[in-house]
């Protein structure tokens, strides 16, 4: 058959193709999947209706931060084991150094910001 440069799902893109792409695909959706937990990262579980006021990312901002919404993210939640909203994660390179859950409250404890940042401050130190 004659191959052309562009790409098309039509009938002529061999099988061969059509399994490089769909495996293309799936090797990108996993490797993004799983980014937000590279280095030192901050995760919020969250959803919209619930008021953050008590927390924010910003004092880790030289970190990786991340925030997922249950109502775009429910996947997400659903891999990471995530029962209670709000919560807080810190991983390092992919390992789950910290979990800190909000319960039936929905509040965050008022230590949340100290204690993930010990726990920065120990990956840090222990780097050298």
């Amino acid at each position: 058959h004659t191959r052309s440069s562009t790409v098309s799902w039509g009938s002529e893109m061999c099988i061969r193709d059509r399994i490089c792409v769909v495996f293309a695909l799936f090797v990108s959706t996993v490797t993004v999947s799983q980014s937000y937990k590279d280095d030192i990262s901050i995760v919020l579980y969250t959803a919209e209706f619930i008021k953050n006021d008590d927390f924010s990312l910003k004092p880790f901002k030289e970190h990786n931060i991340h925030t997922f919404y249950l109502s775009k993210d429910k996947k997400i939640h659903a891999n990471d084991k995530i029962m209670y909203l709000p919560t807080i994660c810190l991983y390092n390179n992919g390992e789950l150094i910290e979990k800190i859950e909000a319960g039936l409250s929905m509040k965050l404890p008022e230590s949340t910001t100290e204690r993930i940042q010990e726990h920065i401050d120990k990956l840090l130190q222990d780097k050298f």
